[in-house]
């Protein structure tokens, strides 16, 4: 070791042996303090030594340990053993379990009294792909519970422990947990409109139950996400944990790998959701020292579990209680807003919904306002989805005309530039062929970039489409024509195993969308007097990408991009048939006339162009 590392050692030495001699208790703080633990410990030998009279005799199984005792002696036995584990809430150990239901026409919650808590709930309005009830949370595998330290340094979870049930009302009900000393906990639950369901947490006395030094409540949600819908794959992509900052900030976790998070700060909501449903749970006091785990299983593996979502939280235990809500419904954005406003404006809720990301405002202000307008006048949702890509196609129409004329502009020039190309035949002259090809187009004042700049503005459009499609609750279960679902793949065949690329299906709307895709594209080349062989593969090779992209996507998504091209390649043939060539050319010649101010931009470019075709001739002549 060099100097350095001594003498840090040393300093580090010597640093303890100040901070053990300050710190020290005083000797009246360590008569204190055995005290405690004298006291302590003659609980806990008391409670061992019962124990231990009870089971003298040997045994060699749990059911042998209590064969040979009376009933009074057997209670005894789990009594003593109990305090040994729960101290003053052992009595709360044993109790017949047994299950109560707060429930209105949407949902059912479902509570035990062994835990106190909720362990099951039942969407009535929706069924999964097989046409059974919704069931977020099932007590098979749904886990919630809190734990906390008592006063002697016992650690607890209410979940081995059992509450008495108390109906206050049709709506309302109370579990409540009692210890020896007469302190209480109790969970208060009011159902809600809205799938939403209140929860009180009320303590009588019970922070002198816990420690003083942990006052509070460690909050254990854990459920897995299951597979509710027929596109597994799809569904799990969609499926993840979001929440809400203190900030306002709403967050959401990978969802194409399992992930670990703790959360700095405080948050408003933890939310469990999958592909059109959530659990969310809300509290305005606010969740401490979040941890938040979400696991990625097989979608295939047959267990019918696409992931395992895990959140742990604090709370604190006061006299003053604890408020909760907790949110077991339906990812509808229009009711989660609503929500919003019933918790004061202080929530975002609404963001659970996928909504298009950056494009999220497109789905927000213009096509969720449009499809719920239609939705209250007609019902085939097929119809509603034609309806809102006519309203779509007149939105972009302008770009959509100044795109096709600068393609027709391109389409009259065709000649002129493969004079330029035969005037410049060769690797060498690719320079000059830019060159005059650029001052051609500058001089009839068309640009190179005029057909796809409009292109590229309905790029958003595309984007939140492609998020509301799939996600949107309002198209779960609606069928059109041969599509029983618009909200998953219409698979009109199946063939049982998996094809890479393909899967196992065939879906109609995506092979129809996929042929006309070709169509249109062909036309669109046609229009604009493309010719450059290797383009001529373009849509056959875009088409077969977008297909294998669409292929088990909602039938929604590949219905409204067929209806986009059918309208596209309609205004296509009603532009070209407005359009007069020899007249276009004739004002593009026109406009070969007229002065032309060169921009700065055009002058450097010009430059560049020029130096970049000096240093080739200068490595051609090394050559």
């Amino acid at each position: 070791m060099d100097k350095n590392t001594i003498a840090a050692i040393v300093l580090m030495g010597l640093v303890l042996v100040v901070f053990s001699y300050l710190g020290r208790p005083s000797q009246a703080e360590i008569e204190a303090q055995r005290r405690y633990n004298d006291s302590i410990a003659a609980v806990h030998q008391a409670e061992m030594e019962a124990a231990e009279a009870l089971i003298a005799k040997p045994v060699e199984s749990d059911e042998l340990e209590v064969a040979g005792l009376t009933e009074e002696e057997r209670d005894s036995l789990f009594l003593a053993k109990a305090k040994m584990s729960y101290g003053e809430l052992a009595a709360a150990t044993t109790g017949e379990e047994r299950t109560f239901v707060l429930e209105n026409d949407s949902v059912a919650y479902h509570f035990s009294t062994k835990g106190g808590f909720l362990v099951g709930s039942e969407l009535k309005t929706y069924t999964d792909f097989q046409k059974q009830p919704i069931r977020l949370i099932r007590p098979e595998e749904a886990s919630f519970g809190f734990s906390f330290i008592t006063r002697t340094n016992r650690v607890v979870s209410t979940k081995d422990l059992y509450f008495e049930p108390e109906q206050i009302g049709p709506n309302r009900l109370r579990m409540t947990l009692h210890s020896e000393g007469g302190a209480t906990l109790s969970f208060i639950y009011t159902l809600e409109p809205n799938y939403l369901l209140d929860v009180q947490i009320e303590s009588n006395g019970f922070d002198q139950v816990v420690a003083p030094n942990a006052p509070y409540l460690d909050a254990m949600m854990k459920m897995p996400i299951y597979q509710n819908e027929k596109a597994a794959k799809t569904e799990q992509r969609y499926s993840g944990i979001s929440y809400e900052t203190a900030s306002g900030s709403v967050e959401k976790l990978s969802t194409s790998k399992s992930v670990e998070e703790n959360i700095s700060g405080r948050a408003k909501w933890v939310a469990f959701r999958d592909m059109f449903f959530s659990t969310i749970f809300y509290s305005p006091n606010g969740l401490e020292s979040v941890e938040l785990i979400s696991d990625v299983k097989d979608a295939k593996g047959g267990s019918g579990i696409l992931k395992q979502m895990e959140a742990k939280y604090v709370i604190p235990v006061g006299n003053e209680g604890i408020s909760m809500k907790i949110y077991v419904g339906p990812n509808d954005y229009n009711l989660l807003k609503g929500l919003d406003e019933t918790l004061g404006g202080e929530t975002h809720l609404s963001k659970v919904v996928e909504m298009g990301g950056w494009f999220r405002f497109i789905n927000i202000w213009i096509i969720q306002p449009v499809f719920n307008f239609l939705e209250k006048f007609i019902s085939s949702y097929g119809l509603i989805i034609l309806l809102l890509t006519i309203f779509i196609k007149l939105l972009v129409l302008p770009f959509t005309y100044k795109s096709y004329q600068s393609q027709a502009k391109m389409r009259v020039l065709r000649p002129q530039v493969d004079a330029i190309n035969e005037k410049y035949p060769g690797e060498e002259n690719m320079m000059k062929r830019q060159q005059e090809t650029m001052a051609l187009y500058r001089k009839v004042g068309v640009s190179s970039m005029g057909g796809c700049l409009p292109m590229l503005l309905q790029m958003p459009i595309l984007m939140a489409m492609y998020q509301y499609f799939p996600t949107s609750i309002n198209l779960r279960g609606q069928s059109f024509l041969w599509a029983s679902d618009l909200s998953t793949y219409d698979d009109v065949l199946s063939w049982g195993f998996n094809v890479p690329l393909i899967g196992d299906h065939l879906s109609l709307f995506c092979l129809i969308m996929t042929v006309v895709q070709i169509f249109y594209m062909n036309m669109t080349q046609r229009a604009s007097g493309q010719s450059m062989p290797g383009m001529k593969l373009m849509p056959w090779i875009m088409g077969i990408m977008l297909f294998f992209f669409l292929n088990e996507n909602a039938a929604a998504l590949s219905y409204y991009l067929l209806l986009s091209m059918l309208i596209s390649i309609l205004q296509t043939q009603i532009f070209k048939w407005t359009t007069n060539d020899e007249k276009l050319l004739a004002e593009l010649e026109a406009n070969k006339k007229k002065p032309k101010k060169k921009s700065k931009w055009m002058a450097r470019l010009e430059e560049m162009q020029k130096q970049q075709e000096q240093m080739l001739r200068e490595q051609q002549k090394k050559k």
